[in-house]
């Protein structure tokens, strides 16, 4: 079912509805969390992340992000890991003081 959510949330992204998009990545983060399944929760993490950052609203895209990147961590992804931290590193501007010490293994 997590997967159905991500899928219609993409879709819905696509299509340029906002407020569905926001709540199917919601529900297939939720579905896949409540089930367990590290890796598909990580990757609606990391979708949503590109989603809200696609929209203008970074600081969501940051914490998703953060989120995508804990969860591939957890499952084990080192290499998706470092890949995510890379990007959202060059991807994104942060005004904050460094956040990377947030992120496992990259302390």
């Amino acid at each position: 079912q997590h997967k159905v959510y991500l899928l219609e949330a993409e879709e819905a992204f696509c299509c340029n509805d906002i407020e569905s998009a926001k709540s199917l990545y919601e529900k297939a983060i939720s579905f896949a969390k409540k089930h367990r399944f590290i890796s598909e929760e990580a990757l609606a993490y990391e979708l949503a992340g590109y989603f809200f950052m696609e929209i203008g609203q970074k600081d969501v895209a940051v914490d998703y992000f953060l989120q995508a990147h804990e969860k591939y961590h957890e499952w084990g992804a080192i290499a998706k890991t470092n890949a995510l931290y890379e990007f959202a590193m060059a991807s994104i501007s942060v005004s904050a003081p460094s956040t990377s010490h947030l992120l496992p293994g990259k302390q």
